[in-house]
């Protein structure tokens, strides 16, 4: 893939957002019990993260605000199938390279991190993807970056005091 515009260094994604594209150099996070899938197309150069809060949308929550695009990021079942859309945009599935991070006990008694793990874990076998990179759950919580022009991967834990 050619690049014709310089990329921009470093784009944030807070909890609830998601990005796919390639006018970053870096994809940055931080995740406690909040869920990230990372991918990357080692071809093409291209790169994306969603971070995610909770693995569906509360019963109790109105379905409308959804989907009129608010909060659309929270959700595992609401942005999993975007980036897979976005992914398969530029390429198969098979040619990204998948990484799950997160997912930890950042609350005492709360199953949040083990649910946001489970439910990317079903979807990615619903889908027959695989990851290629996977650190989740524990007691710590982690920064994440990918440079999307080289693919790496940089995994920081922090204890939880």
């Amino acid at each position: 893939m050619i690049d014709l515009m310089p990329r921009k260094p470093r784009l944030n994604i807070h909890p609830g957002e998601w990005y796919f594209g390639n006018e970053y150099n870096i994809l940055y996070t931080v995740l406690g019990s909040c869920v990230a899938l990372s991918v990357w197309h080692p071809v093409l150069k291209l790169g994306g993260f969603c971070h995610y809060l909770l693995a569906q949308q509360p019963s109790h929550s109105n379905s409308m605000e959804l989907t009129r695009g608010a909060d659309i990021g929270r959700y595992a079942s609401s942005v999993l199938p975007l980036l897979k859309q976005a992914m398969q945009y530029y390429g198969a599935l098979s040619e990204y390279q998948l990484g799950l991070f997160g997912g930890g006990d950042a609350f005492a008694h709360s199953t949040i991190g083990k649910k946001n793990i489970l439910y990317a874990q079903q979807w990615l076998k619903d889908h027959k993807l695989s990851l290629t990179h996977c650190d989740l759950g524990g007691k710590s919580s982690r920064t994440l970056s990918l440079n999307i022009t080289s693919g790496t991967l940089e995994l920081k834990h922090y204890a939880n005091q």
